[in-house]
């Protein structure tokens, strides 16, 4: 579908969008180059609508960009924009971002080899309602751990946590796994295995406005096809690593190969959006509750909508 073609859609009263302004609460990343590569390139080729992407410290800000009016679509873990929800704000899920499903990877100092040795140690993380706080949260109680003989320290994004590690104010820190495979090559730190059980929860999504995805149904499909493409763009090795490997620079390409054949196994790539469903979401916010992440249950239908995904998998087929 070609620009042109987009302007003469109906958008409930409003102007054609000219241009998608995307506020993405992670930084870039050996994960996130599917999201990146979502607007920058599949939805410009499809539609010819360029888009503006602002990175956010936190999930927290871009579900407030999006709230505020200055961004169109938020990339953001489900916490951030469930809490939102929680309080009235008319914004859903409309397809899976990078990190479908948890991607985080606890980083600590060498002796610290599991996440029972965190307790009584300062472990980093960007606030005590982002997910750097309560995925390992979850998973120290699904591992019998006890999260309060923890000290959690807000000490800000993956930059801020990373010097905080390198300087010895904390001991541990949750990284994208090509911040925490840069960090076991800078010093004396290692990557704790994950629990061995897989956590097949829905973690990472992009947000919008209802009234957003009212306007512009066929722009909001457009942008969740782009996203399938860009997924299994990544999924296939050699063309991920052909176009990740300069947008990463200076990042060493083994790093790269390396971080990608670990996100392969995490399954933190859906090239169907297979896991934006009703039974899905409501076993995530269930376990949310379960694990005091957020105060109360909320149905799928408030919070998200698969309608824009089986849309873009009818034109794109399912891989």
């Amino acid at each position: 579908m070609t620009l042109a073609s987009l302007a003469m859609l109906p958008s409930h009263g409003q102007a054609a969008v000219q241009k998608v302004r995307v506020a993405n609460g992670t930084t870039l990343d050996i994960l996130s180059i599917p999201d990146v590569r979502t607007f920058e390139h599949f939805l410009k080729q499809s539609t010819g609508i360029p888009s503006e992407v602002t990175y956010l410290p936190g999930a927290v800000r871009a579900i407030q960009a999006i709230i505020a009016d200055q961004a169109d679509v938020g990339i953001a873990t489900l916490n951030a924009g469930l809490a939102a929800v929680l309080q009235q704000q008319d914004i859903v899920v409309f397809a899976l971002a990078s990190g479908a499903r948890p991607y985080l990877v606890m980083t600590a100092q060498d002796g610290l080899g599991s996440l029972k040795a965190l307790e009584g140690r300062t472990v980093g993380v960007i606030s005590l309602v982002d997910s750097t706080y309560y995925l390992p949260v979850m998973q120290m109680r699904a591992e019998g751990v006890d999260p309060s003989k923890v000290r959690w320290q807000p000490v800000g994004g993956g930059a801020g946590r990373g010097n905080a590690l390198i300087s010895g104010g904390i001991q541990a820190a949750s990284f994208q796994v090509g911040q925490a495979l840069d960090l076991t090559q800078k010093g004396a730190f290692r990557i704790i295995d994950p629990p061995s059980h897989n956590m097949d929860l829905i973690f990472k999504a992009f947000w919008a406005r209802r009234s957003f995805l009212e306007a512009n149904p066929q722009l909001a499909t457009e942008i969740v096809k782009a996203h399938l493409l860009a997924t299994r763009e990544a999924l296939d090795k050699a063309a991920f690593l052909k176009v990740a490997t300069p947008m990463l620079a200076p990042m060493a390409e083994s790093t790269i190969s390396q971080a990608y054949d670990i996100l392969v196994r995490m399954g933190v790539w859906d090239p169907n959006d297979d896991l934006l469903n009703p039974k899905a979401g409501d076993e995530t916010v269930a376990q949310m509750v379960k694990y005091g992440i957020i105060d109360r249950e909320i149905s799928f239908d408030r919070w998200a909508t698969d309608r824009f995904v089986k849309e873009a998998v009818a034109v794109v087929g399912r891989r």
